[in-house]
């Protein structure tokens, strides 16, 4: 039996420390290991407590195996909570950024109205939705005029799902699409120009991890990981976009992972993560697994200030609502 305890407080670290690592691997070797940052809450929930059974049987050896496990996988949720000091006053310079998964607004023009009501009321200068339905479905003028904002921009290419669509209070120009092989995910960025200064925005949803209802495929893992190889890559292009940027960066959307991924490390090496700048908190995002997953970001240049930085769920989406305010420096 304690032999076992031992093998089973190797692999537990063994884990862990893989885990950790995986974010710094290559691209094509964090796709392979990209479930691992999914099991960074089951992980952490199962350590701690072998620990405490560990500590309890007074078996000095298998406890610090078990709770150096636990102090890595502790670490890596904590990239999922935030405890902010900072205020949400705005100041003449803020801005207030709204970033939404849609979910196509359902494809109810009452499920419509509603939310983009509620969104009206958080006063937003800016709105980035992604997935937006295709005009056929529900049309981008419906959508637009729900909103009532006088600048607008869409992906130009209309795809039967997935489309991006930005709102703002300021012009918008500049604008440059990336589209990625063989599939529907993109992003979007613009020039945002007020009170003389430029920011640009970038709208983002990368490749979907293929684990949802609609995928129709069998092997579950076989496909995490290939469109986990193919979301790194994008990562990497838009990396590269926002380093070459003359101007400060926000970046809003749906990376579709985790904390603990390759894509997050590889935009968070240049990018303030805002939720951990301002948040306060639980910070996940997907409401079908029980807000669990942060998969949705803010993201901005070290330049700006993030003042405030909230989740709100809903019933209109799979996805809650990200309302972030940023100030220049």
């Amino acid at each position: 039996m304690k032999r076992f305890s031992y093998i089973l407080a190797g692999c537990t670290v063994l884990l862990a420390l893989l885990t950790a690592a995986m974010p710094w691997c290559s691209p094509l070797v964090a796709g392979y290991l990209a479930p691992l940052g999914l099991l960074v809450i089951p992980l952490a929930v199962f350590s701690t407590l072998a620990t405490i059974i560990a500590v309890l049987y007074r078996s000095k050896d298998i406890s610090l195996l078990f709770g150096t496990a636990c102090l890595i996988s502790l670490f890596l949720c904590g990239k999922s909570w935030a405890v902010s000091f900072e205020t949400d006053e705005s100041t003449s310079h803020s801005l207030r950024f709204v970033s939404w998964n849609a979910e196509g607004f359902q494809l109810n023009k009452d499920t419509l109205q509603t939310s983009t009501a509620f969104i009206r009321n958080l006063h937003p200068d800016v709105i980035c939705l992604q997935e937006r339905p295709h005009d056929n479905l529900l049309h981008r003028d419906s959508i637009s005029e729900a909103f009532g904002y006088p600048y607008r921009v869409f992906n130009s290419r209309e795809d039967e799902v997935l489309n991006l669509a930005i709102y703002s209070r300021f012009p918008l120009s500049n604008m440059k699409e990336y589209y990625f092989p063989d599939s529907y995910n993109k992003v979007l960025q613009i020039d945002l120009k007020y009170e003389g200064r430029t920011i640009r925005l970038f709208n983002i949803h990368l490749q979907t991890t293929g684990m949802t209802p609609a995928f129709q495929g069998n092997n579950l893992l076989h496909t995490y990981q290939l469109n986990a190889k193919e979301r790194n890559r994008q990562a990497q292009l838009l990396a590269e976009a926002v380093a070459s940027s003359p101007y400060p960066v926000v970046v809003c959307g749906d990376l579709n992972d985790t904390p603990i991924s390759y894509a997050y490390r590889k935009l968070t090496a240049q990018l303030d993560d805002c939720f951990l700048d301002a948040g306060n908190g639980w910070g996940g995002t997907y409401q079908p697994a029980c807000n669990l997953f942060r998969i949705d970001y803010t993201l901005c240049s070290p330049k700006l200030k993030t003042s405030a930085y909230r989740l709100y769920s809903n019933h209109w989406s799979d996805h809650r609502i990200q309302y972030t305010i940023v100030n220049s420096l």
